[in-house]
C-alpha cells in the first residue's frame, strides 16, 4: 500500500511539474517548449494542461494550427472523466 501511495505521489508531482514548467515556458514566449510540457501533463490527465493545449492548437502557438486537435483537447478538458493517455 505504501508503494502505491508513493508511486501516486511521484506521478502527481511530475504532472504538476510539467504543467508549471509549461506555464514558465509560456511566460518566456517559448511556445514549442510549453507544448511539450503541456502534452506530458495532459496525457497524464491534467485538465488545465489539456485546456492549455486546446488554446495552443486553436491559435497555432508552438504547433501548426489545428482546430480538430484543439477541439479534441477541449473535449478532454471539459469531460468529467479523468483519463490518462499513452
Amino acid at each position: 500500500m505504501k508503494n502505491i501511495l508513493l508511486a501516486l505521489a511521484v506521478a502527481i508531482t511530475l504532472q504538476a511539474g510539467n504543467l508549471s514548467d509549461g506555464m514558465e515556458a509560456l511566460e518566456r514566449g517559448d511556445f514549442k517548449a510549453a507544448v511539450v510540457f503541456f502534452e506530458k501533463a495532459a496525457h497524464a490527465g491534467d485538465k488545465m494542461a489539456q485546456q492549455n493545449l486546446s488554446v495552443m492548437y486553436n491559435n497555432g502557438y508552438g504547433v501548426k494550427k489545428d482546430t480538430k486537435i484543439a477541439s479534441d483537447w477541449l473535449n478532454r478538458a471539459t469531460s468529467k472523466e479523468v483519463v490518462a493517455t499513452r
